[in-house]
């Protein structure tokens, strides 16, 4: 889909992409230190990557509907990209409704949240490895196919 000739996929999965993993590592820098601010700082980052990562899912999908049939191949590529990411913008959401309860007591993660977070970035590089397969190799979202 495109507004303006300009892909929307392609300009909204920027956010996510910036916010989440920085997310991490403003979790990481509030559990290191214990402070409450960069904990605020995180829960913020995680709000916005959550909220902007159900665009790029909404707009994703709109560009998967218009694979053709007949390229499996990219279709399959599209389909594990959308489930990894769709996955990990989910479990992220998990994070965000339990921050947004406790707000505006924000504290610094835990040892094992962290390590779920950092789990949740890497199943984002991969996802977004797809997602820069699809774009460079077969052309989705980019060109009429």
């Amino acid at each position: 889909m495109k507004i303006f000739d300009h892909p929307l996929h392609v300009m909204f999965i920027h956010f996510p992409i910036g916010l989440l993993p920085m997310e991490l590592v403003l979790s990481f820098v509030a559990y290191k230190f214990q402070d409450p601010l960069f904990a605020t700082a995180a829960f913020y980052c995680l709000m916005g990557g959550v909220a902007t990562g159900y665009i790029a899912i909404m707009t994703g999908l709109l560009d998967l509907i218009a694979i053709p049939k007949t390229n499996k191949i990219a279709l399959g590529t599209g389909l594990l990209h959308g489930f990894i990411n769709g996955t990990a913008v989910m479990v992220y959401s998990i994070f965000a409704y339990k921050a947004w309860k406790a707000y505006p007591q924000i504290h610094a993660p835990s040892l094992v949240l962290l390590l779920m977070k950092f789990l949740l970035v890497l199943c984002l590089l991969i996802g977004n490895f797809l997602g820069g397969k699809l774009i460079y190799k077969y052309h989705v979202g980019i060109n009429k196919m």
